[in-house]
């Protein structure tokens, strides 16, 4: 291909995405920033400003998020998402040239794809989303080429596609597995051996994709199938609860309201079962795809949905289609973009679409106006759940005021707030999943905080001044100088510790005694207000497996433990191993 064509194909590209750059650029200035682009801003922020790239194990989708890691902004993603788009309709335009209709009719059909709700909708708001029907719609085209031209080429082209896929959708698996399924469908078969060559070509790939990301998630997260079912993804129900875990009948009710409202796909299902009834059951993935992911628990967004049966739609208008039916396609696709218009009257497509007609609305603000104030606060200091406070994070534009579950300090830092921070953001709203930080201190104040601020949705608690009658609940560290020997203690060669209300105290750091326990005793002849305080050494249990789950070693070895089969019940769920020294009994750790 000439430069001539590829500058002559990227002008073209630009000019079919700016509309939707300049509807994107409008929709921010508004204060709009959907709750997908947060997610991934707030991800890559995360990761370029700790500077670890590894982290990428605990975010899902990851490669729209390294696409983001240079610029983490929501002008980035709304440009990206509307190159994704411009790039897309044109792969639209190329297939659309291959049938024998007039130009109006083919000018129209792409219009009607690009002006449809749902499409400016991911077009602008949803770059991971847009991307993966991208990948999606290019493995399709590869794999028409595969079974229609039997070039092998082609079929490995699509087989990489659909993997990369994985890295921006979970559904590309689904799309793998079709693909697969199908390809016998259209190819003379020589042996069972060439069977499953074929088989291995087309899904393999997609194998170690998903592989591969199971692994990075077990190595850097400890557990390998959080991108499942954790709620911060964007796969399940955090940003869409209604949508998560229905029941049958409702599965059924909404299968079949979607599929009403997509009379242009049921069109050209007609016109394929009629023209090519063989590749029917490949045209039928996305209503398949999204049933299998309603009776998992998982979520397929409206949006997303709808995008995907209009582009599936226009791929897969068969070549031997008469103009005469094509001008009732364009009739049926005006119906769609009427019928994809009922997608606004709820959820997050409605508050987009209600912005742009009527303006800034108020909430968006105050959470601008949060964003500004935390992002003044010193790195470190806000403890936060970023799978709630991902969208404080993502409009702040900095991770670094804030200490969040990748954080290897974030489990003791729930436990004990007081000696890692200053501030604890606590989400108020009613979720059906409530984070560490929630379960704890949605209705009390962790000890030696009190409520600061009223802002809607959530509770700010700062750390008490010692006006207040904070009583510093940190555990007694030892002297600058080193441990001190029982011959040299006395009240003169203890550190001093303040205790509140002015008053300073001598400490006897470490030594045995109750856990947890600090008892007081004769005060210092020289100072009236002096307390010779005396403190375990040993940590709590809490405190123990904080420091475990931060390590997040193999095994766990629990030595001069009064109840050691505890360990395993504390570690459930996060695979560790727990060995119980048993006397005489080896234990292996290789």
């Amino acid at each position: 291909m000439s430069w001539k064509a590829v500058l002559g194909k990227g002008i073209a590209i630009g000019g079919l995405s700016l509309p939707y750059l300049l509807l994107g650029i409008e929709a921010t200035r508004l204060g709009f920033l959907s709750n997908e682009h947060a997610h991934l801003i707030e991800k890559a922020l995360l990761i370029r400003e700790r500077g670890r790239l590894e982290w990428i194990g605990f975010s899902y989708p990851p490669l729209p998020i390294l696409l983001l890691v240079p610029w983490p902004r929501p002008a980035a993603a709304i440009v990206l998402s509307a190159l994704s788009a411009g790039a897309l309709a044109w792969g639209i335009w190329t297939r659309l040239a291959r049938l024998d209709f007039p130009p109006i009719l083919r000018v129209g059909l792409l219009v009607a794809v690009m002006a449809a709700p749902s499409s400016m909708f991911l077009a602008t708001q949803s770059f991971d989303a847009v991307l993966a029907i991208l990948l999606f719609f290019a493995a399709w085209i590869q794999y028409l080429r595969f079974t229609r031209n039997g070039q092998t080429d082609a079929g490995f082209i699509a087989a990489m596609l659909i993997a990369l896929g994985f890295f921006a959708s979970f559904y590309a698996p689904f799309f793998a597995l079709a693909f697969a399924v199908t390809a016998p469908l259209f190819t003379r078969l020589r042996s069972w051996d060439h069977l499953l060559a074929m088989l291995l070509v087309l899904f393999f790939p997609t194998i170690v994709a998903v592989g591969s990301w199971i692994y990075v998630s077990w190595l850097f997260g400890s557990d390998p199938l959080r991108f499942l079912y954790d709620p911060g993804s964007s796969l399940l129900a955090a940003f869409r609860p209604d949508e998560a875990y229905m029941a049958p009948s409702a599965i059924a009710r909404e299968g079949l309201h979607r599929l009403a409202s997509a009379p242009l796909y049921l069109g050209v299902a007609v016109l394929i079962a009629r023209y090519q009834p063989k590749r029917l059951l490949v045209y039928l993935v996305s209503p398949l795809l999204t049933l299998s992911a309603w009776s998992m628990g998982w979520i397929v967004p409206r949006p997303f949905d709808q995008a995907l049966k209009f582009i599936f739609a226009l791929a897969g208008i068969p070549i031997r289609t008469p103009r005469r039916l094509g001008w009732i396609l364009l009739v049926l696709a005006i119906i769609q973009i009427a019928a994809d218009g009922t997608s606004m009257k709820a959820g997050e497509i409605a508050r987009w679409w209600s912005i742009l007609r009527a303006g800034p609305m108020p909430e968006d603000q105050e959470e601008i106006w949060i964003a500004q104030e935390l992002a003044r606060l010193p790195c470190g200091s806000v403890l936060a759940d970023d799978r709630e406070a991902f969208r404080l994070i993502a409009r702040a534009g900095t991770a670094c005021p804030f200490v969040l579950p990748s954080d290897p300090i974030f489990d003791m830092a729930v436990i004990r707030p007081e000696r890692f921070v200053s501030y604890v953001l606590v989400s108020a709203r009613p979720t059906v999943w409530a984070g560490p930080i929630e379960a704890r201190y949605r209705d009390r104040p962790p000890a030696g905080f009190v409520l600061g601020p009223t802002w809607s949705g959530w509770r700010w608690y700062r750390r008490a001044a010692p006006d207040e009658g904070f009583r510093v609940p940190n555990p007694l560290y030892p002297t600058a100088t080193g441990m001190i020997q029982l011959s040299q203690m006395s009240s003169q060669n203890l550190p001093t510790w303040s205790i509140g209300e002015g008053r300073k105290g001598k400490c006897l750091c470490g030594g045995s005694g109750a856990i947890g326990t600090i008892g007081a005793t004769s005060g210092d002849a020289g100072d009236p207000h002096a307390r010779l305080l005396h403190a375990s050494g040993h940590a709590g249990e809490d405190e123990l497996a904080a420091f475990v789950r931060a390590v997040r070693p193999r095994m766990l070895v629990p030595v001069h433990a009064e109840r050691p089969e505890r360990w395993r019940e504390i570690l459930r769920g996060t695979n560790i191993q727990v060995g119980i020294p048993e006397p005489g009994q080896p234990i292996p750790i290789g």
